[in-house]
């Protein structure tokens, strides 16, 4: 976006981006959230709050909310992902042997 002023279309789209912002974080869909990431950069690029009407600036501080709180949602999901990971790797030896110690080939059926 340049940095001329936002105009109802440009309102609605940014109070759609953050509802849509909203729902992928809800749903924990990740790649939408990526997705959606990129599209408000680009529709943000060059924006400037200084020069916005109050519908628009209203629009824009919701949208910023909701990508804020989106990524308090990602980072909460980064923390889980790494607990997860750091568990397994703390238990990978103990799983190694028990694999080890198992007869993993397939009992054949009498004919």
């Amino acid at each position: 976006m340049d940095k001329s002023p936002l105009n109802a279309s440009s309102v609605a789209q940014l109070i759609g981006m953050g509802s849509c912002l909203r729902e992928a974080a809800r749903a924990r869909n990740w790649s939408a959230l990526m997705r959606l990431d990129a599209e408000v950069a680009s529709l943000l690029d060059g924006f400037d709050p200084g020069l916005c009407k109050p519908t628009e600036l209203a629009a824009w501080k919701q949208l910023c909310t909701a990508h804020e709180n989106a990524l308090l949602d990602c980072q909460r999901e980064v923390r889980r992902l790494d607990q997860a990971l750091e568990q397994m790797r703390q238990h990978r030896e103990g799983w190694q042997a028990y694999a080890g110690s198992q007869d993993w080939m397939p009992e054949e059926r009498a004919a």
